[in-house]
């Protein structure tokens, strides 16, 4: 017989199956495809019977996938609503900015000191690829350019905490980039900065803590105009009705 310390499975016996995804997962996928696409504006509620029947899945499907993605920030809880999209405000706008400030001054300031090469010629390559997006007019791909930099910047710092802190921002503000897919141009942007920061992080700590700064406030200023944009149009649209 097997003890604690043999080659016998600690899991034998339990039945335990493990597969690659989940109907949960799949659920959450599709949501998360579709709100992020803009096919589930915000503040739409998440009727489970609705989705339920959609997707041939059970409620409590529905349920726990919305658990997923509330964790994530896509969806939340509200009073005599249900599970709704979320609707990003200026508010958090401002804050997720802000959260990502402290993450990403702290890995500029450890690729600098740590000067990988693997990083550097990763990030040159994005900012290639942001540049060749935003000639051709790509918002997506600029936007896909953009979330890819900052991740490896972050990855400089080599901590699986700072890490998974930075992803969990970036998922919750995918929802409000996602308007930027739409209307670019409504903010009159001329050329992309990421060539102006990748050239700060190959300069001093302290050049690099200051561009990035400088590039997250420039980012958050754009966000919150172009929701302002949109607010507008939103609300001459509900006129002319």
């Amino acid at each position: 017989m097997d003890d604690a310390s043999g080659g016998g499975s600690p899991l034998a016996g339990l039945g335990v199956a493990i597969q690659r995804q989940s109907t949960t997962e799949q659920v959450a996928a599709a949501l998360r495809d579709a709100i992020l696409a803009g096919q589930i504006p915000p503040g739409t509620p998440l009727r489970e019977v609705a989705l339920a029947a959609e997707l041939g899945v059970s409620r409590n499907t529905v349920r726990e996938a919305a658990r997923l993605l509330g964790g994530e920030g896509l969806v939340r809880h509200q009073m005599n609503r249900g599970i709704v999209v979320a609707e990003i405000t200026a508010a958090d706008v401002r804050d997720i900015y802000a959260a990502r400030a402290a993450v990403e001054t702290a890995a500029a300031e450890a690729l600098t000191v740590h000067r990988d090469p693997a990083i550097y010629q990763r990030l040159e390559s994005l900012v290639g690829q942001i540049e060749d997006a935003f000639a051709r007019g790509d918002a997506a791909g600029v936007l896909d350019g953009d979330r890819l930099f900052h991740a490896t910047l972050v990855a400089a710092a080599r901590s699986p905490r700072l890490t998974g802190f930075h992803t969990q921002l970036q998922h919750e503000q995918r929802l409000a980039l996602s308007l930027a897919e739409r209307s670019s141009r409504a903010l009159g942007r001329s050329a992309d900065d990421h060539r102006a920061l990748l050239d700060a992080l190959r300069g001093t700590p302290a050049q690099a803590q200051a561009q990035v700064s400088i590039h997250l406030q420039a980012g958050a200023a754009e966000l919150l105009r172009l929701r302002d944009v949109l607010d507008q149009r939103k609300r001459r649209h509900t006129d002319v009705r």
